[in-house]
């Protein structure tokens, strides 16, 4: 699959108020990118009830019109994007790592071969793992491209929490599943 850049300075650059990166690394439809319109986060740490309760909702959501937009990293969120593949919307995955080199699971393949799927990455460096300083960034990107959040747990005390306060000073809408 072909990594393709979307540029700061070109028009359809998804939002103007971060200065952190100039580009973003991208395979499948860049369109996408003006679709997702809920971003959807969770703390690694996540009670097997509100796992249930993003099951049960992403099973409502998965054959609509409205983009769905997140890292899919922790275990409620990639729980979240298990379901959504099994529909119709759109989905759009920000990565922690950089997009050369990263392995993108076959599954993913299918649905950016069919349109629906857009990988992102922001980062170029190679890191070995995702740390919590990118893990912040990305799911800064990912919120500031949906403008809306959705945040299945957030543990006391913990970087989703205080990334959550940040949004709302910002102006992002921020929901509670």
């Amino acid at each position: 699959m072909e990594i393709k850049s979307l540029y700061r300075d070109q028009s359809n650059y998804p939002i103007t108020s971060q200065a952190w990166f100039r580009e973003i690394d991208y395979i499948g439809n860049i369109e996408l990118i003006n679709t997702a319109k809920l971003a959807i986060f969770s703390s690694a740490k996540c009670p097997a009830s509100q796992i249930l309760r993003a099951h049960d909702y992403a099973k409502e959501i998965r054959n609509g019109e409205m983009g769905i937009i997140s890292g899919f990293h922790a275990p409620a969120e990639k729980e979240v994007l298990e379901v959504l593949l099994k529909g119709t919307c759109p989905v759009v995955v920000v990565l922690g790592r950089r997009l050369e080199r990263a392995r993108i699971p076959a599954a993913w393949e299918t649905e950016v071969e069919k349109g629906r799927m857009l990988v992102i990455s922001p980062f170029k460096e190679y890191q070995k793992y995702v740390t919590k300083e990118i893990s912040l960034k990305r799911n800064d990107l990912a919120a500031r491209i949906a403008g809306r959040v959705l945040i299945v747990h957030a543990s006391e005390g913990g970087k989703l929490q205080t990334q959550i306060e940040a949004w709302k000073s910002s102006g992002i809408r921020i929901d509670y599943l």
